[in-house]
């Protein structure tokens, strides 16, 4: 409540402000500029000569004057066709035609004014060049005629950004853990893709919790959308990776609508590799909708609007290893007493989205810009055959429902103060509430890095989001200098539901795991209710009996417990103390009903609120130090308040930024740029770790003293939730029935907990794990590098070839504080607290280590911000527009990314603690080689290819990396889902190239003179190439058996999946039969046809 307060009494006034000063206004990211010197024949500058530009669809006019130095600027300008006039008296009026600006377009038009005759006027019909030799970023423009031509499955328009040099699909934790709804997330130079920023119309679009792009406009209502790749200015924030700029629609002085109708159907497409008969091929898939636009009172007050559905079904995919094993599988299952999986389901996706947006000339001085979007979600089984945290695949089980409503409503006024002198600023009030519930409530159980079963602890089951942003900024130009300034602030409340590893998470190194464990916990455990492993899978990883053996001595034998014995992660109620076994006591009992991972009751206990807000300022000055030379320098500055409970807050975010542009001639540019640029914090891993739970000591019960972890590590010493593994207990009657009690009702039996003495139950009931963050994480944050040459050959034909690097550090990533050193050591090195801070003379081979530090608790899963990576590329670019009936881009680039780790997932955590630095390798993001082409060609206006349009979206690209991983504790160090094979490193296995080819042919009819009909037919992946995504990078034993596979298909792949690899004694057989094989393929060739009336 006093957050709410507080929040009034700062925002509240500032509007008032803004609103009777009319200082309110867009940010300027959403404009265009427009800039030039205005000079006679001789060459010399004329100063006051008046130049207007005037916007040819709405009338509106724009004007400035030419100072001291004949230069004039227009900011400001909104992207659209514009005709560019002059006037000066004593000389003849010139105006040119055809000027088109673009989203974030710096554009240079000089003028040279000639001695005027009676009433004389000269006009130039000419377009702005291609170059733009003032702009210093890296960036280009996917145009209205690219949105609304190109071939594009699922009208995601958004995907259009990878149609550009340096961007690529995201694989920050392999389609990122945390998934709100289906949406591409891109990775600009090798950077995670949760490091971006998506603006609509210069309102921030990014949900702070997730870093994902919240609800955007349809396909149907983006004009354009420009992509900043590097090297951007001051004005750009909370992003070290890219900025996707769009810009929405806006009514013209003429009426203008449209309905349209876009179909997709099973019975026009190929079968899915992964989908193969008997299981069902569902396609469904139909998206309509209309828009409408024009004047409301012409020259002065416009309207747009657009309404667009879906209704989608469609089936999921699933790998090898759960089709082939589902009868096993299920009936495991049904001995544990949870409900089978079904692979005959629908992932459905059904959403409804609108726009309206008006638009008004107050007077000449002023313009208002309002704009309210909404979009309705209602999606089933999300998540399903999709990569999930921990590497593993997601069963029917683990599927979760969407039910979204995010809204958001942004207002604009740009005032011009003086001729000079231009205000502009943005507000908007967006909500978010964004339920995602899983389909079950049944315990997780997790085969390592292959598949998940039950409900998903990696995602967040609701986020709620309200946010209020103000920006405002000034142009002002002074002789040669274009000078910006502002402040962009965001308030926002998030609201965060996150029932963790409710009802528990239980983890099985293998299907046969599963299988032993079935028949451990059987009620009625005859010969004949047994049920067989499969010997295809290999054996379970630990000597037989799995489930029975005592605790025994922690270290390197076949029958330690914690390899074979199931770890069960203990979901705890929050709110209640103590909540862990660390100090030898437990919570009340939390039952489930398997409908629910938590009874509704407890919904608070497992609820997150948080109150924060971003801080932006901003100084930036574009110099034309010479006509042929610019200089773009800047300072901006970042802050983060309201997360003093988790991290301490962090001050110095100053990012200075420069870039220089040199124009030797008008159809050439050389750029150059670099820069600091500061990410926000990825709120997901505070969320997960919030220290509203109660805190719990970490306690050595060898001598009952607290553990001092190193050095600044010690925020991790308040862990914030307890996870437990429960081996067989000596004296208890009826271990498999209490191990069943416990899996049935999410809880410990009450019988365990008075069965042994007190102060002993935490050496037989071992944490698994406890969690925490650094509290002195600074803000992750990149250094940035560019040069760029473009030029301009012939008329129309553009080419470049640039160069970027991106270098993040204080990156967020996980570690394993509880580790010793490996077996074998000569020398731990031990500080003054006797905590171990590194290994001297560890043996050559695979590190194995001696159980943990402190013996009741295992995983101490730590967050911090001491990750690196670096991504070097070369970009080739052309672009060809032979008038306006043929448009062609091309890009290539080559690249490399290294990093030292991935995320903040299990799966994540480095090898060694004292050997971080053996974790830099090849970055899930590397993506060595990738070519993009599209092409929009149309026909003649007269004879039989009238009418018809012919576009094509082109893409190949070098397979992506993989972790080759062991799928069980191979070193003992109590997470088993981190174990690399043998001592290979990150990402060493690459997997299959992309071939895409997606084509769109159509042609309209004209029925009357404003009115036309277009018929659309689209084909996506034409040549129905099986280009497998993930492919399954278990191996199945701790050490390589055979030659070390090292990319898809390749020999030693292939001989192990045809059975021709045996393992050495002391290990399975056979390494994993399935792997190399695809676990995620993209969609086979699938048609759309669509129907689109326009008037």
């Amino acid at each position: 409540m006093r957050s709410r307060r507080l929040l009034a009494v700062l925002v509240i006034p500032v509007l008032g402000v803004l609103l009777t000063s009319q200082a309110l206004a867009q940010a300027t990211i959403s404009f265009a500029q427009l800039s030039g010197t205005v000079q006679d024949v001789s060459g010399r500058v004329i100063v006051n000569a008046t130049v207007t530009a005037r916007q040819t669809d709405t009338n509106r006019t724009y004007t400035a004057q030419s100072n001291t130095v004949g230069y004039y600027f227009l900011p400001s300008l909104p992207p659209g066709a514009y005709e560019l006039s002059a006037a000066y008296p004593g000389f003849a009026k010139y105006t040119q035609t055809g000027i088109q600006l673009s989203v974030g377009q710096t554009a240079t038009v000089n003028i040279t004014l000639k001695v005027a005759t009676v009433g004389e006027t000269v006009t130039v019909n000419t377009e702005v060049p291609p170059v733009e030799t003032t702009r210093t970023e890296i960036s280009q423009v996917i145009d209205t005629q690219q949105i609304q031509s190109l071939p594009i499955s699922g009208r995601l328009f958004t995907d259009f950004a990878l149609l550009t040099p340096g961007v690529a699909i995201g694989r920050t934790s392999l389609q990122s853990t945390f998934t709100e709804f289906e949406v591409t997330r891109v990775s600009f130079g090798g950077m995670r893709d949760f490091s971006n920023i998506v603006t609509v119309d210069g309102a921030d679009t990014i949900n702070t919790v997730t870093s994902s792009q919240r609800a955007t406009p349809s396909q149907e209502a983006v004009s354009e959308f420009r992509v900043v790749n590097n090297s951007f200015g001051a004005e750009y924030g909370r992003a070290l990776g890219g900025i996707v700029n769009i810009v929405t629609k806006s009514g013209t002085n003429e009426l203008h609508g449209s309905v349209y109708n876009y179909l997709r159907n099973q019975a026009t497409d190929a079968r899915s590799l992964l989908l193969p008969a008997p299981l069902a091929h569902t396609l469904r898939q139909n998206q309509f909708g209309a828009t409408l636009g024009g004047p409301i009172r012409k020259n002065r007050t416009f309207f747009f609007m657009n309404y667009e559905g879906q209704r989608r079904a469609e089936a999921p995919t699933f790998p090898a290893l759960l089709r082939n094993d589902l009868s096993l599988i299920n009936a495991a299952k049904a001995v544990v007493g949870i409900a089978p999986e079904n692979l005959n389901v629908l992932k459905t996706a059904d959403t409804d989205n609108g726009i309206v947006k008006v638009d008004h000339q107050l007077n000449d001085k002023n313009r208002l810009s309002v704009r309210y979007n909404i979009e309705d979600a209602r999606d089933l089984n999300q998540l399903v055959g999709n990569t999930l945290d921990g590497g593993g695949i997601g069963a029917p089980s683990s599927g979760h429902n969407v039910f979204l409503r995010d809204q958001s409503l942004v207002g604009t006024l740009s005032t011009v103060l003086r001729s000079n002198l231009v205000n502009t600023g943005l507000v908007q009030y967006a909500r978010r509430q964004y339920d995602f519930p899983g389909v079950t409530g049944q315990p997780n159980l997790d085969i390592p890095n292959s598949l998940l079963f039950g409900h998903n602890f990696g995602v967040f089951d609701f986020i709620g989001e309200s946010r209020v942003q103000f920006s405002d900024s000034m142009a002002w130009v002074k002789g040669s200098h274009a000078v910006s300034f502002g402040v962009d602030t965001n308030f926002v409340r998030d609201n965060v539901l996150w029932p963790g590893f409710t009802p528990m998470r239980i983890v099985l190194p293998g299907i046969n795991c599963l299988v032993d464990f079935a028949n451990f916990v059987n009620p009625n455990p005859s010969a004949a209710s047994q049920l067989p492993s499969n010997p295809a899978d290999g054996p379970c990883p630990l000597a037989a009996p799995p489930f029975f053996p005592p605790p025994g001595t922690i270290g390197p034998n076949p029958n330690d417990p914690l390899n074979g014995t199931p770890i069960i992660f203990w979901g705890a109620p929050l709110g209640t103390a103590p909540s862990s076994s660390l100090d030898g006591s437990f919570p009340p009992l939390l039952n489930t009903n398997w409908q629910n991972p938590f009874p509704p009751d407890q919904r608070e206990n497992f609820s997150v609120h948080l109150n924060h807000s971003y801080y932006g300022l901003f100084f930036q000055d574009q110099w034309r130090i010479r006509p042929k030379l610019s200089l773009n320098y800047g300072l901006r500055w970042d802050f983060e308040a309201g997360l003093y409970r988790q991290i301490k807050h962090d001050y110095n975010n100053f990012a200075p930024r420069v870039g220089i542009a040199y124009s030797p001639d008008s159809h050439t540019v050389i750029r150059a740029g670099g820069g600091i640029f500061y990410d926000r914090y990825n709120l997901g891993f505070l969320f997960v770790t919030y220290p509203q739970r109660p805190p719990a000591q970490v306690i050595d019960l060898a001598n009952g003293q607290p553990v001092i972890l190193p050095g600044p590590r010690q925020g991790a010493q308040t862990a914030v939730w307890a996870l437990n593994q429960e081996p067989n207990i000596p004296g208890l009657a009826d271990a498999a029935g209490d191990a069943r009690t416990l899996l049935l009702t999410g809880q410990l039996p009450p019988n365990l907990l008075g069965t042994l003495p007190p102060g002993t139950l935490g050496r037989f009931l071992n944490t698994v794990a406890v969690d925490g963050v650094d509290p002195n994480s600074r803000t992750p944050y990149s250094e940035q590098g560019s040069l760029e040459i473009d030029r301009e050959i012939g008329k129309g034909l553009t080419i470049s070839a640039g160069y970027l690097v991106v270098s993040a550090h204080k990156q967020v990533r996980a570690e394993d504080l509880n580790i010793p050193c490996p077996v074998g050591t000569t020398n731990v090195i031990r500080n003054s607290n006797n905590v171990i801070v590194g290994c001297q003379g560890a043996p050559a081979g695979k590190d194995v280590f001696p159980g943990t530090v402190p013996y009741n608790a295992g995983l101490v899963y730590f967050t911090d911000n001491t990750g690196n990576s670096v991504f070097h590329g070369l970009t080739l670019q052309a672009s060809e527009r032979a008038g306006k009936h043929l448009q062609f881009r091309a890009n290539y680039t080559f690249s490399k990314t290294l990093d030292d780790g991935t995320f903040t997932t299990f799966v994540s955590t480095p090898q060694d603690l004292y050997k971080r630095y053996l974790e830099r390798a090849n970055s899930n993001q590397d993506l060595r080689h990738r070519f993009v082409a599209n092409l929009v060609a149309s026909g003649p206006e007269r004879g039989i290819l009238r009418h018809l349009e012919l576009s094509s979206i082109i893409t190949v690209q070098s397979g992506r990396p993989f972790t080759l991983y062991v799928g069980f504790d191979a070193n003992h160090d109590t997470n088993p889902v981190t174990d690399r094979v043998g001592n290979a490193s990150r990402n060493t296995y690459f997997g299959d190239k992309l071939v895409s080819a997606d084509l769109r042919l159509s042609r309209y009819f004209q029925l009357r003179e404003r009115m036309r009909l277009q018929l659309i037919a689209e084909v996506f992946n034409m040549f129905n190439r099986a280009n497998v995504d993930e492919v399954t990078s278990v191996y199945g034993a701790a050490n390589f058996c055979s030659a070390v596979p090292t990319h898809y298909k390749d020999a030693a792949s292939t001989a192990i999946q045809l059975g021709q690899v045996a393992c050495p004694a002391g290990g399975p057989p056979f390494p994993n039969p399935l792997f190399g094989d695809p676990r995620t393929v993209f969609n086979p060739r699938q048609f759309q046809f669509a129907a689109k009336f326009s008037f």
